[in-house]
């Protein structure tokens, strides 16, 4: 099942309602345009020095040690100048982008009964729509999954939810999971309306005096049943290691766009690594510091993206807590853990943007997301595991 979802700009937002009227502006913050921009400008600069000559080398003192015409001549495979030219682009682009980033925006003003969205876009008119606050269905919470390169993170989002997506109202934003389920609940009890969250079954609504009780809490309540088959067959983009004190999950490398598009990337590195070799080896740009910085960017951003491609992660189920661990080649790093006592919901979620589910662990101040490349079937048996280890 797929959702429509607006594009919401900030990825740090909370709306403030205990003053009325209340206003709030969703933008892309200068924190995360700086970045960009500072990067491009250095880009641009570099090409376009490079490409006026500024970091070519003579020395009159020095006597010529052979006659111009006796040096063999090579050829370049590329022209230096193609690649200031490169810089140039990317750096506009990337500038260009953080300008237009920043530019657009939504304002949203809440009087108490009306929400008034105003909506100014990069090209074109400002657009204002109102909505009475009695045609929202729900406060929607929401984990969306982002990617900006080789780096992914999650952006956990709690919104004003209207069956138009222009009209939806974005109440919390944060890409840190602290204290987010709190929040969904002071936003939906606020507002007076049912918590929704997206899973595999469709948009469920919970009824807000559940939300503070824990999945064992709900179970004894027959809220929550306990459906997991021990003789079902394991998933096979799982491995399940049961350890003296604990069970590991890990989940499999499998194959999706996202790691084409980065091992694409990682071999159009590696193509520029022995164009540059090449061209070194020639002495054709022996003295091109503008080279010289490409050359060692594209080792670091190879050796930094074969790192995040054997990236695995694993659920580490202990007596009375679940571990969310990410391992790398050599070493694991704990990402996030919840007290199973603390836990509130264990859901198959969805990510809107992307269609992609993964299975959501919550508890009132943390929450886990993981398993967002499985086949949702495996996600489904992840889900029944955990709740039979959390409330046996």
């Amino acid at each position: 099942m797929s959702y429509t979802v607006p594009n919401h700009f900030s990825h740090r937002l909370e709306f403030n309602l205990n003053r009325l009227p209340a206003k709030i502006s969703d933008r892309t913050r200068w924190q995360f345009m700086l970045p960009g921009l500072i990067f491009g400008l250095l880009l641009f600069v570099l090409g376009l020095y490079e490409m006026l000559s500024g970091f070519k080398y003579t020395n009159a003192n020095v006597a010529e040690v052979a006659p111009v015409g006796d040096i063999p001549l090579y050829p370049p495979l590329i022209s230096p100048a193609f690649f200031d030219v490169v810089f140039m682009m990317l750096g506009l682009g990337m500038m260009l982008a953080a300008f237009f980033s920043y530019i657009r925006y939504k304002k949203f003003i809440f009087d108490g009964k009306t929400m008034i969205i105003g909506y100014r876009p990069v090209f074109g008119k400002k657009r204002i729509i109102q909505e009475n606050i009695k045609n929202y269905l729900g406060v929607r919470f929401r984990i969306e999954l982002f990617q900006a390169g080789f780096i992914n993170g999650n952006r956990y989002i709690i919104e004003l939810y209207h069956k138009n997506p222009e009209r939806i109202v974005p109440l919390y934003i944060s890409t840190s999971p602290q204290n987010v389920r709190r929040l969904w609940k002071e936003y939906a009890r606020y507002f007076e309306l049912p918590a929704l969250i997206n899973t595999d079954e469709g948009l469920s609504a919970r009824d807000i005096k559940n939300l503070d009780k824990s999945i064992k809490e709900m179970a004894k309540l027959g809220y929550v049943t306990d459906d997991y088959d021990s003789y079902a067959q394991l998933p096979s983009s799982l491995q399940y290691v049961r350890k003296k004190d604990k069970i590991v999950i890990k989940r499999q490398n499998i194959w999706d766009i996202y790691n084409i598009i980065g091992w694409c990337g990682v071999a159009i590195i590696i193509g520029i690594l022995c164009l540059a070799t090449a061209q070194i080896k020639n002495g054709i740009l022996s003295n091109s510091y503008t080279f010289y910085f490409l050359y060692t960017l594209n080792i670091l951003l190879l050796l930094g993206a074969i790192l995040l491609l054997f990236r695995k992660e694993k659920l580490v189920l202990k007596k009375n807590k679940i571990v969310h661990t990410h391992k790398y080649m050599t070493y694991s790093t704990k990402h996030n853990e919840i007290f199973k006592d603390d836990i509130e919901a264990i859901d198959v979620t969805q990510n809107p943007a992307s269609g992609r589910y993964f299975v959501s662990i919550i508890s009132e101040e943390r929450t886990i997301a993981f398993g967002a490349k499985l086949p949702i079937e495996d996600l489904r048996w992840i889900k029944s595991f955990l709740i039979h280890e959390v409330i046996k």
